[in-house]
């Protein structure tokens, strides 16, 4: 019998130092069970031979205990009434302009475009979050400056889950959105529309801006004279400022060679096939097809018209205000997107691949918005052309062809006549 209580003793301090180690956590999980099994063990045996020293009520404390483990929540308490109660419930379609760059009625007309790839099914885990709720959270990482933190503790969300429903929201607009969205619709609208600013069978100006990124490592990328390392985004825009075209590049002397050879607009215009019909008009006796306005580091051909450069009479001067004119709907337009979509006028905190998802979500965004007249309640972001124009080391610069240069000078060359004769 003293060897039996004795044999108690020792397991009930045994119990009382396991106990308190599994509480302080200093035991690997699997052990933790491990201990957690036996002592639960012992304590019965001990009820069975030992009722009255160690009876029913305390051998169940002593296993729940046991059992329980130390107290840990899987996840945290956050509440949602922000956008639940707030947003959705009171605010007026100034705040919604403010905040998310469009109405009310445009944002629920997006969720439902974006449903098909951003609606997720009920599990026996947790509710998803709704496709609303994921559409307002990847707007409001676009429009602001905030960190994903911000934007978490905004929409009662843990911080990986901004940065997860951010990236498959854009990539949602990519896929269902972007073909439907940028492109050249109502040729005739945008003609008409450049022709009342000065230049007949024109269907675009062309423009580009840098978007700073983190560093990549990218052989031969260069640097700005800002200190980031930037992408080229080249856009195409309509008359009203809506883009018909976009290309990216990195900035740097890999690419500056094939760029504009590989562009889809090139091949598209060479071809014919960008403007339904490629509709020409007859002047002096010479065909001038459908036309695009670029600067002076595009190639000069016969459907991209660049300015005068040399011996400068005053109808070369009239052909290059008319231009430079035009130029000033795309200058406005990057100025717009950047205003709206204010990531990327900051460094663009996403991974490489995600990049051309996220710019390509702000461009399609920004026609969508341009196309429903919703104002820009911000000041647009002016255009950073002397960067631009300087065309520093690095800087994208095009091949030009002998054959198109002589083909575009002849056009040019009839547009400043006309021009000169019919001011």
């Amino acid at each position: 019998m003293e060897n039996l209580e004795a044999i108690i003793l020792v397991i009930m301090a045994t119990h009382s130092l396991v106990r308190l180690h599994l509480h302080r956590g200093g035991v690997a999980s699997r052990a933790r069970r491990t201990m957690r099994r036996v002592m639960t063990h012992h304590i019965s045996l001990l009820h069975q031979l030992l009722p009255d020293i160690c009876p029913d009520s305390e051998t169940r404390l002593i296993a729940e205990e046991l059992n329980a483990g130390p107290h840990r929540f899987w996840s945290r308490q956050i509440t949602q009434d922000w956008w639940e109660r707030v947003v959705l419930e009171t605010w007026d379609p100034d705040q919604w302009l403010q905040n998310f760059r469009m109405t009310k009625d445009t944002f629920l007309e997006l969720c439902e475009e974006l449903r098909p790839e951003l609606h997720r099914q009920t599990t026996s885990m947790r509710a998803p979050l709704s496709v609303e709720k994921r559409v307002g959270i990847g707007l409001w990482k676009l429009a602001t400056t905030e960190c994903y933190r911000s934007v978490a503790d905004r929409f009662g969300v843990g911080r990986s889950t901004v940065g997860e429903v951010f990236i498959e929201v854009c990539l949602a607009i990519e896929k269902l959105l972007l073909k439907k969205m940028v492109a050249l619709k109502e040729p005739e609208e945008v003609m008409a529309g450049f022709a009342e600013m000065g230049f007949p069978n024109c269907v675009g100006i062309m423009d580009r801006t840098h978007i700073p990124i983190l560093c990549t490592v990218r052989k031969g990328t260069s640097i700005s004279q800002k200190g980031f390392f930037p992408m080229l985004l080249q856009g195409t825009m309509d008359h009203k400022g809506r883009f018909i075209n976009i290309e990216l590049s990195w900035c740097g002397k890999d690419g500056n060679a094939s760029f504009f050879r590989n562009l889809m607009l090139y091949d598209a215009m060479d071809q014919g096939s960008f403007v339904p019909g490629n509709p020409t008009v007859t002047i002096d006796d010479v065909a001038i097809p459908p036309l695009i306005l670029g600067d002076v580091f595009c190639p000069l051909k016969k459907w991209l018209m660049t300015p005068f450069t040399d011996n400068l009479d005053p109808s070369k001067e009239l052909f290059n205000s008319r231009l430079n004119d035009c130029k000033k709907v795309a200058e406005l337009a990057f100025g717009r997107l950047k205003g709206r979509w204010k990531c990327l006028a900051t460094r663009l905190e996403v991974a490489e691949e995600n990049i051309i998802p996220v710019v390509v979500g702000c461009v399609v965004l920004h026609n969508l918005c341009e196309s429903r007249g919703h104002v820009l309640v911000d000041e647009p972001l002016p255009q950073d052309q002397a960067a631009l124009d300087q065309a520093p080391e690095g800087q994208l610069t095009f091949p030009i062809y002998p054959e198109d240069a002589q083909d575009g000078n002849l056009v040019r060359e009839t547009l400043a006549n006309y021009f000169m004769n019919n001011s």
